[in-house]
């Protein structure tokens, strides 16, 4: 099985590892609702998509939060979500920006990839997709995916919640480099 993020947008082909480099982190040194990564046109011209790491859990007590992702400021036009949790399977599709959730608080950290495709291109619809986990009782497990009606290319990306991030949340940005 080829893990999320590895398989590239274009015919299936396989990103070798050697494809990705670290661009940006952030490690939250005080709770937040959102973060952004900003200036990204800057890597257009070597980068053929775009990938974010992180490991997150919310500020305040409760079980799930939910969070979203904009690119340019835009909410997704559609966004789509499938759910497992060990015991049930279940699906959704929203015009809502709420497109994926999160749990714990303390110690309990939701793991995200969230993949940005094309994000350069200026002749393609921006579509996203994400593979997270969750430690809702039993745990679960999500994929995601979001559509953008919109050629502009990507230069800017904000991570929110309606709850907050916690200190420690880490979030990391990847260029995945273009065919040579």
């Amino acid at each position: 099985m080829i893990p999320l993020g590895i398989l590239a947008a274009a015919g299936g082909a396989v990103a070798a590892a050697g494809s990705y480099d670290l661009l940006a982190t952030d490690i939250l040194t005080s709770s937040s609702s959102s973060i952004t990564f900003a200036s990204l046109g800057t890597y257009a011209a070597d980068y053929q998509h775009l990938q974010i790491r992180g490991v997150v859990a919310r500020q305040s007590t409760g079980d799930i939060a939910n969070a979203y992702v904009k690119l340019n400021g835009s909410n997704a036009t559609k966004a789509h979500k499938l759910n497992g949790d060990g015991s049930s399977v279940s699906s959704a599709v929203s015009t809502s920006p709420r497109t994926w959730n999160f749990s714990g608080t303390g110690d309990q950290f939701t793991a995200f990839v969230l993949d940005v495709l094309d994000f350069g291109e200026t002749t393609k619809n921006k579509t996203t997709r994400m593979l997270s986990g969750a430690a809702v009782t039993e745990g679960s497990i999500q994929l995601t995916s979001s559509f953008l009606d919109s050629t502009s290319a990507v230069t800017s990306i904000v991570i929110g919640t309606d709850a907050s991030f916690q200190a420690d949340s880490r979030f990391s940005l990847y260029g995945i480099r273009k065919a040579a």
